[in-house]
């Protein structure tokens, strides 16, 4: 039985094609000695092998080769998953109870479905191949994280909450001039603000997964892919720049008045 493993969740990494070509190396380099072992033992089952999984464009494909994996990583529209793992016949066949394997599962659509995972009942290969591949990630790692922080949470339900009041008055100065009854600006203001509010919780949820979806943790970096979420990326990093500078100077002008006050 296998005794030693180790595993890690993978946040806010961005792959290319060279990074993909480090990762296959790293994964070769891995099973070498498991080959050496599996040739001076004689058992077949112990033979390491590599396959890749990539799944793009509601369609995945098993592979065998780096070649082929860039191949259909070049191509693809939208890449979905990508799973690359080194294991051996025991390893299968005793669905993984016994034998040596080490896989790494990168998924764009489940933020909890990346991981690299190791096990072995020697724990030099264990540590040595955890290392491995978690180095290589960790230079390509992005900063795409905020966007699904609870900051990057907080300021979009802020906005939300003033411009749904801004067009809630802008409706009410509109409406109410056609009204002819008591109190219409009021009563009309009120309204657009419930129906506003019913409205927001929905329009909240879709603007998060649409952020997310721009900033995605797993990102599959193609330049010649990319250049409309390039666009969609500086939209939105020029609206939080922009939002959060029109905060801070009413901040900074807020506190400097009552300052002045203080000291007259």
């Amino acid at each position: 039985m296998a005794k030693f493993l180790r595993d890690e969740f993978i946040y806010d990494v961005s792959l290319t094609e060279d990074t993909l070509i480090q990762i296959s190396e790293s994964f070769a380099a891995r099973g070498a000695p498991l080959l050496e072992i599996a040739n001076n033992s004689g058992e077949d089952k112990k033979q390491p092998f590599i396959t890749f999984i990539l799944r793009f464009d509601n369609k995945g494909y098993k592979l065998f080769s780096i070649d082929d994996l860039l191949h259909h990583f070049r191509r693809a529209e939208k890449i979905e998953r990508l799973i690359i793992t080194l294991e051996t016949a025991e390893s299968i066949s005793s669905n993984r109870m016994l034998g040596d394997y080490l896989e790494l599962r990168l998924d764009r659509n489940n933020n909890d479905n990346s991981f690299v995972q190791v096990s072995s009942d020697r724990q030099d290969w264990v540590d040595a191949s955890f290392s491995s591949v978690s180095e290589v990630l960790g230079r390509c790692s992005n900063k795409h994280g905020w966007a699904r922080s609870t900051w990057s949470t907080l300021i979009i339900q802020l906005l939300g909450v003033v411009g749904g009041f801004s067009v809630s008055l802008w409706a009410a100065s509109k409406l109410s001039e056609s009204l002819d009854i008591d109190n219409a600006f009021v009563i009309t203001f009120l309204f657009v603000l419930l129906l506003f509010s019913n409205a927001w919780g929905y329009a909240n949820q879709a603007l998060l997964r649409f952020v997310h979806s721009v900033y995605p943790s797993i990102h599959f970096y193609r330049p010649d892919k990319d250049r409309k979420n390039w666009l969609l990326q500086g939209v939105i990093a020029g609206v939080a720049a922009t939002c959060t500078a029109y905060f801070l100077g009413g901040l900074l002008s807020y506190v400097g008045d009552f300052i002045n006050e203080l000291v007259k």
